[in-house]
């Protein structure tokens, strides 16, 4: 029991602290990459480029988000409101897509594998932080989450998840 509470915790943890462990990770794994000379993911300098593409969009589609939810970068607990304005009225987790695209941006920029490997971990973990977070939301707001999941049925992407 005190392993799934570690977890739950983990993963509604402030996603400040979650991102900026990510980018140490993302950001060292391909420099190390670069320095000792690890297996490189293929289409250089295409696959570099839209890296910087992605990564640029997700930062910029992240500070829109962040517009309409003052507390983004809360514990999950600390939220008082639910946001259904903005993107949030045509995505759930709109501030989640950001990272995981800023993550993948990363990774193909740095063009390293290995980089690429702990991109698509970030992924998951977000997805999973996702469920567990709606799960929470549902206990704390009760009906009143059921309706938004209702009217916003898209987590990430319209008319794919």
């Amino acid at each position: 029991m005190k392993q799934a509470n570690l977890i739950d915790r983990l993963l509604l943890s402030n996603p400040i602290h979650r991102a900026t462990v990510e980018y140490v990770l993302l950001i060292g794994t391909g420099i190390l990459g670069l320095i000792f000379s690890w297996p490189k993911i293929p289409f250089f300098p295409l696959s570099n480029i839209a890296g910087g593409v992605l990564f640029v969009g997700g930062f910029l589609f992240h500070a829109y988000a962040e517009r309409n939810h003052k507390q983004a970068h809360e514990k999950s607990a600390d939220i008082v409101q639910i946001v259904k304005s903005g993107v949030f009225s045509k995505i759930r987790h709109p501030l989640y897509l950001s990272v995981i695209t800023m993550n993948i941006g990363i990774a193909l920029a740095s063009g390293v594998v290995a980089t690429f490997v702990i991109a698509l971990i970030t992924v998951f973990h977000w997805i999973i932080s996702a469920l567990k977070e709606e799960a929470f939301l549902i206990q704390k707001f009760g009906d009143e989450y059921k309706r938004y999941k209702e009217q916003v049925r898209w987590r990430f992407l319209p008319g794919i998840f």
